[in-house]
């Protein structure tokens, strides 16, 4: 196997996340794809027969493909062939590409939909034979949605949602040991909701009879739910605080199980922060993927205003220009099965 080649401004970076040492200001990493325009947010990546595939919020779900984790990245246009026929107008949110077998994947999106408001959506899900598709969206209604009189009937209506009129979003496959598969998600609003609903075989449905469960409540915005199995534990991934700030920033939980409630007792840790990135504006929206080399790598994003990251005090709702780019770490575990960062990766 042709190994990842690692820089960081022409050097390797390290840094150990658990202690939270800051990188020094000039050795920020750099984004390893960036387009102009819409940027690269809230990325899924896989790793493909030593490809990388990635899909992003925006209209119809924008992809990329990459030879190696750290580019060059290349754009492939929409992922999506339609919207689902529940769908109104306006971007996919936050979408996760999963792999089910050789010749079948699934995409799943949040949408916007009659009956909420613009940005509380419902969540869907598309097939194809191919990493890039074309996806097309699975016949009938939602995946997930909350009981709307106007919304054909979904899978999963949110039984015990924290709101009445929350939407849901960020959805995340997750494939466990006995090959079981989940999906997760965040209720919009607060307080915070992150849930996990068991799916059929091909990820495409509920599973019959299943019900979704929370797995934690916070009053403070926690989203974008990524679950790893390791050593038996559950290590749930996640971003914490606002998307549009700098301050948002990347958790992790361990829990030894996924029923009710499962990490609502456990401590949230920190992993990635603009001061232990060396200023990445806003490091969040993290997803995980096989490396070439055999180990694990982190994409993530962060807020670009022009060449580089935005400034501390940046507010994507107030201030123009910025877009996020997606960055790279080496995911690693240390002597207590505890996640860690040990470098990042710039674009070759």
């Amino acid at each position: 196997m042709r190994p990842l080649r690692r820089h960081a401004l022409g050097a390797s970076v390290a840094f150990v996340a658990c202690l939270n040492v800051p990188l020094h200001a000039d050795a920020a990493p750099r984004p390893v794809y960036a387009p102009s325009g819409g940027g690269f947010a809230d990325p899924s990546v896989v790793n493909h027969n030593n490809q990388f595939y990635g899909m992003s919020t925006g209209s119809l779900v924008p992809s990329a493909q990459g030879n190696i984790a750290s580019g060059p990245w290349m754009a492939e246009g929409p992922a999506l062939t339609s919207k689902p026929s529940w769908a109104t107008g306006g971007g996919m949110w936050a979408p996760d590409l999963e792999r089910i077998s050789a010749n079948a994947w699934v995409l799943y999106f949040a949408a916007p939909v009659n009956g909420l408001d613009a940005n509380q959506r419902c969540i869907g899900a598309a097939t194809a034979s191919s990493p890039l598709g074309p996806f097309t969206p699975v016949a009938g209604g939602p995946l997930v949605c909350p009981g709307l009189a106007d919304v054909p009937t979904a899978d999963d209506t949110v039984p015990g949602r924290p709101l009445t009129n929350a939407g849901v979003i960020d959805p995340s496959g997750f494939k466990d040991s006995d090959g079981t598969r989940f999906l997760l998600y965040k209720t919009q609003q607060l307080p915070s909701s992150l849930r996990i609903v068991r799916l059929n075989a091909a990820g495409t449905h509920v599973a019959g009879g299943a019900t979704s469960r929370q797995l934690l409540r916070s009053d403070r915005i926690v989203e974008n739910p990524v679950l790893v199995k390791r050593a038996g534990d559950y290590i749930l991934f996640a971003s914490r605080g606002p998307y549009n700030k700098c301050t948002y920033e990347t958790i992790w939980m361990r829990a030894n199980g996924v029923g009710t409630n499962a990490f609502n007792a456990v401590t949230q840790h920190t992993l990635l922060t603009d001061g232990n990135t060396g200023g990445v504006c806003g490091p969040g929206g993290a997803d995980i993927a096989e490396a070439i080399d055999g180990g694990q790598r982190i994409f993530f994003h962060g807020w670009l205003c022009g060449g580089g990251p935005c400034p501390i005090n940046f507010d994507a709702q107030t201030d123009d220009g910025g877009r996020r780019g997606m960055y790279l770490g080496v995911l690693g575990w240390d002597s207590h099965d505890n996640p860690v960062v040990n470098k990042f990766l710039s674009p070759e």
